[in-house]
């Protein structure tokens, strides 16, 4: 019994109500009194969970002889319960998915910068897989001459290469005047999108930058062997602007032979 008193209570019974319910549904109507002595509850608690029950749906008061009875619905009706708590919580369901795109504004606000360091090779590759497998499959990217991909080992720089062309990831590129001396593929450019970099601002990035979804990655040479990551909306956007600035500014590749 106390298992199933425990259970009523689970799907919102009172303790009272359930030990009440239970007693009453040994008869096909029962008098208070006689809840009373099954029980061991004073009259006064009993009404008022009797009450309740009704409420809820579980029992109903009929007159017979000039005496009040009980009855408790049938069991079967508990499951009426359970839908009512659906309905419930598919309401609430409802009215916080309304709720959300006023709430969330106020949470990015809110959130701090994530900034996440990365020290020697094996974690900078870490780094660049985030980079490689961004959501909006773009990079904005600035590319000193002597960099990580240029300056580490060439199997790291083909398998850069090839997870970049399978992932489709595109680009905008600048690039410092060297390097537009060496080969490019035709491919590449259409990926990458490189311009050179106005003669001013030569020798000036010690780093590569990249720019993607709302973060901003920092690439040291493989001297000093670390990268950082940036989470932060606020600052991709400044990054981005002085991105746009460079951009509009530097030459397009030619690709004439």
């Amino acid at each position: 019994m106390t298992d199933i008193q425990t259970f009523l209570q689970k799907i919102g019974l009172t303790a009272t109500e359930a030990k009440i319910y239970l007693a009453g549904l040994s008869y096909d109507r029962v008098s208070v009194n006689e809840l009373v002595k099954q029980t061991q509850i004073n009259r006064t608690t009993i009404y008022h969970a009797l009450d309740t029950l009704k409420q809820k749906g579980l029992t109903s008061r009929i007159n017979h002889l000039a005496k009040t009875y009980f009855l408790m619905t049938p069991p079967a009706n508990l499951t009426r319960l359970y839908d009512e708590k659906i309905a419930i919580l598919e309401m609430q369901k409802a009215e916080m998915a309304n709720l959300i795109p006023f709430i969330q504004p106020t949470a990015d606000k809110m959130r701090p910068i994530k900034v996440t360091h990365y020290e020697g090779i094996e974690e900078i590759k870490l780094a660049v897989e985030e980079a490689l497998y961004c959501h909006n499959n773009h990079w904005d990217i600035i590319a000193p001459k002597n960099n990580f991909f240029s300056e580490f080992n060439r199997d790291y720089a083909k398998y850069f290469m090839t997870a970049r062309k399978q992932r489709g990831l595109s680009a905008r590129s600048l690039w410092e005047a060297d390097i537009s001396h060496r080969h490019i593929e035709t491919i590449d450019i259409a990926f990458r999108h490189p311009r050179i970099l106005p003669p001013i601002m030569h020798n000036k990035f010690k780093s590569i930058i990249i720019l993607f979804d709302n973060k901003t990655l920092l690439l040291s040479s493989v001297k000093e062997k670390s990268a950082i990551i940036i989470e932060s909306q606020d600052l991709h956007e400044t990054f981005s602007a002085v991105f746009e600035g460079l951009y509009t500014v530097s030459q397009p590749i030619n690709t004439q032979k």
